[in-house]
């Protein structure tokens, strides 16, 4: 039961019972209660302290039935707890005695054992647990000695990354001082060239003088077609003529071997290597391992060519049996070929269609020596390229001609840079609609002359300007010899 219902009960018996109007005179004592107080003191520490009063007495200096304790009788029981018999008393001390002997021995048998092997649990925990303790120490004192190499580690490669870095700007510095001795050692050798040119000058100027017996006006040499075509050519690509004197016809004579004298017999064989080029105004032929090398290779466009004799009609006849798979009958014609000294295209081959003067020329082994073949310095013809007069080739009827070399087929798998503007699935439309296999060159920034090249190289077109007598023509293409590959 609730204490409020238990109050609410025990002071309506108790208001019925012993307030002041029910109490008759005479009869007051023992109309009141006798039992001890309930009432639950307001303690908010203690909840539930009931008032300690054993037994209601009657507090009479004040108005009212109160209670000594402060409570009114309403909250005091009605008669007093009749003391509990001695023997229920004593069984019930007997019993308590009973389960306190029953828990004892409880405790020494099972409970005893297990709380024995719990506390022995506890001892191998705590042991083992300081052994891990004085593991896992060792472990962070290692693990801090081996960050500290670290730091260390990193301080060496932090410092040998600084003395690699000034080494760099060192020798970047020194790159520098390098070029700017190179330089100034090319304005020196064009300032010498031009010193030089004055100088032949100034001597042709004092042998006409001395020489009276030579007539006054010197036939004076213009340089010629080829010679102009060769510095347009050089200088669209950013290459430069190296100044050579021109041979006299003695001295000429004399610069070529003695082993040119029997290529006049018409019947003597020889080979050379030949290149077919898709067109004629391609200016470079393809260089050695690259795709558009190898397909050409794959097709029989370079080809060793064995030719009967050094006539035109033997050269004519080998490269017509040699090529016939790819030439139709059409009409071809050789290029001319000169080796190129540009810096970064030195010894590569410049090719340019043959001059429309010389078309009409047969073309004998002589011809294809002085205008079209890249020789060795012994005079002996080394490879040629030729072209078709009329008609191209495209890498979509090159892929579709007949194999001439296996084991180069991965080359015609497509390639960006060589098939970019050539439908390579259709074989609807005509070769004259196709972009000819040779149009693949990129721009070429990087070989441009700056404006400070140009302004230090000597102007050649300048040089037989305003006023002037013309120079005679010193300039020539120097064919240095650089390894041609031949298959």
């Amino acid at each position: 039961m609730r204490p409020e219902a238990a109050m609410s009960t025990q002071s309506s018996l108790s208001s019925r019972a012993g307030s002041p109007a029910n109490i008759k005179p005479g009869l007051d004592e023992e109309v009141l209660p006798s039992g001890r107080c309930r009432y639950i003191l307001l303690n908010p520490e203690i909840k539930g302290q009931r008032c300690a009063c054993v037994g209601f007495t009657l507090n009479r200096s004040q108005p009212g039935v109160f209670c000594l304790c402060g409570h009114l009788s309403c909250y005091h029981v009605k008669s007093t707890e009749t003391p509990p018999d001695k023997t229920e008393v004593e069984e019930l001390r007997r019993r308590i005695q009973m389960l306190e002997g029953q828990l004892d021995r409880d405790s020494q048998t099972s409970i005893g054992n297990a709380l024995g092997q719990l506390v022995k649990r506890l001892g191998d925990l705590e042991e083992q647990f300081e052994t891990s303790r004085d593991e896992i120490s060792q472990e962070m004192k290692d693990c801090y000695g081996n960050v500290s190499r670290m730091w260390v580690s990193f301080d060496q490669l932090d410092r040998r990354q600084t003395t690699s870095e000034n080494k760099t700007i060192s020798y970047d510095e020194r790159l520098d001082g390098h070029d700017d001795t190179l330089q100034r050692l090319n304005d020196r050798i064009v300032e010498v060239d031009e010193a030089a040119m004055a100088m032949e000058e100034r001597v042709e100027v004092l042998e006409d003088r001395q020489l009276p017996s030579r007539p006054h006006h010197r036939h004076q040499r213009q340089p010629t077609y080829e010679s102009e075509r060769d510095r347009r050519w050089l200088s669209q690509y950013g290459g430069t003529l190296r100044a050579q004197p021109l041979l006299n016809s003695n001295q000429g004579a004399a610069h070529v071997p003695s082993e040119s004298v029997t290529y006049t017999q018409t019947r003597v064989p020889w080979t050379v290597h030949v290149s077919l080029l898709p067109t004629k105004t391609q200016p470079f032929p393809f260089e050695k391992d690259t795709n558009a090398y190898k397909r050409c290779l794959s097709r029989g466009l370079h080809q060793m060519v064995a030719v009967g004799g050094t006539d035109s009609d033997s050269f004519n006849q080998a490269i017509a049996k040699a090529f016939k798979g790819l030439l139709h009958g059409r009409e071809w014609m050789p290029l001319q070929a000169r080796l190129c000294d540009a810096v970064t295209l030195e010894g590569l081959p410049m090719l340019r269609p043959l001059d429309s003067s010389l078309l009409g020329r047969p073309y004998d082994l002589d011809f294809l020596r002085q205008y079209c073949a890249v020789c060795h310095p012994t005079g002996k013809v080394e490879s040629l390229y030729i072209a078709m007069v009329h008609d191209t080739f495209s890498w979509h009827f090159l892929r579709r001609s007949p194999c001439h070399l296996d084991g180069l087929e991965t080359s015609w798998e497509y390639d960006q840079l060589l098939d970019r503007d050539d439908n390579w699935d259709d074989d609807t439309g005509g070769e004259q609609d196709r972009p000819p296999a040779g149009d693949i060159i990129p721009p070429l920034p990087s070989l441009k002359r700056t404006a400070s090249e140009i302004s230090r190289a000597p102007s050649f077109s300048a040089a037989e300007g305003d006023g002037s007598r013309p120079k005679l023509a010193r300039m020539q293409v120097e064919a240095c010899r650089q390894g041609v590959e031949t298959i």
